[in-house]
């Protein structure tokens, strides 16, 4: 049986309850969050306050609800695609996806006025791609982002299947890039604290590298200001704590549980020399549950 998971009324009295606590930012992850309606969520979660919603999807759902999903208060995408080859994009994702994603990725940045994202998780099987990933973006005239990701050997997908050969470091996707041409240090929007972003020499593509395992998992330090939740109710200031349970609490519990977090967060000392990590030896069960095989339903 699966673990029990949070149901949309109890996602939006917690979203209640982190606007209660002073939030008005949320990001919309997974797993993949288009499997819910996301117009009902995004809406509601307007209609309490949040004023900053951002979604990460994997564009195989719902691309024609994106238009709806702006009005409804949404207000930027990071999109998931790992290959612009169809055939190998069916080998990473296991289905028949690719012309959906890349209509996603097309719309999006027709839609949203501020620039999307597409997440690229950087393999040794798709870094020959990255010059075809620059001039992919160069025809969205600086409106889509790429970002790469390095494999991060932490989580169940990565144990479920051996990936270890298909690890490529910070370092190495540098390289490819600089082939192109010499990087130049940029800035973006964006919650993560350890993104970097860098533009692709006179290209105008705007790139990004979040390479946790090479830089060993840093902190943010005052950078990170992230509540996260996982589908089955736990809470987490900080990757290395416990997550607190909100599944099946009451609103009043929740609201006490989520400003204990952001007091543990306040509490961290942000100078160095900082000893914390962005990481937990059981970060896979943490983060999506128990590990195992693929959901089927």
């Amino acid at each position: 049986e699966h673990s029990p998971r949070l149901k949309d009324p109890e996602i939006l009295e917690i979203v209640a309850a982190a606007v209660e606590c002073g939030i008005q930012r949320v990001h919309w992850t997974g797993g993949e969050p288009c499997i819910r309606n996301m117009v009902n969520l995004i809406q509601v979660s307007n209609d309490l306050g949040m004023r900053n919603q951002i979604m990460t999807t994997n564009g195989t759902r719902r691309l024609h609800e994106v238009e709806a999903m702006k009005r409804a208060g949404l207000d930027r995408v990071n999109v998931s695609l790992d290959s612009l080859d169809a055939a190998k994009n069916a080998a990473i994702t296991g289905r028949q996806c690719f012309d959906t994603t890349m209509m996603w990725i097309r719309t999006a940045c027709d839609t949203f006025e501020t620039e999307t994202k597409m997440n690229i998780v950087a393999m040794a099987d798709n870094l020959d791609e990255i010059p075809n990933f620059v001039r992919f973006a160069q025809g969205f005239e600086g409106k889509l982002v790429l970002k790469f990701i390095e494999l991060c050997p932490n989580n169940p997908a990565f144990y479920g299947r051996d990936l270890r050969d298909y690890v490529v470091t910070r370092q190495q996707i540098i390289a490819a890039l600089t082939a192109i041409e010499e990087l130049q240090p940029s800035e973006g929007v964006g919650d993560n604290p350890n993104a970097e972003y860098f533009m692709v020499g006179g290209s105008g593509v705007k790139v990004i590298l979040v390479t946790m395992p090479s830089q060993d998992f840093k902190c943010g330090l005052e950078r990170c200001r992230k509540l996260r939740v996982s589908p089955y109710g736990l809470a987490g200031s900080c990757i290395q704590q416990k997550g607190l349970p909100l599944l099946g609490q009451p609103y009043e519990k929740k609201v006490e549980t989520i400003k204990t977090l952001m007091r543990i967060r306040e509490s961290y000392p942000d100078v160095e020399p900082v000893t914390r990590r962005h990481i937990r030896l059981d970060y896979g069960i943490w983060r999506f549950g128990e590990v195992k095989a693929r959901d089927t339903e």
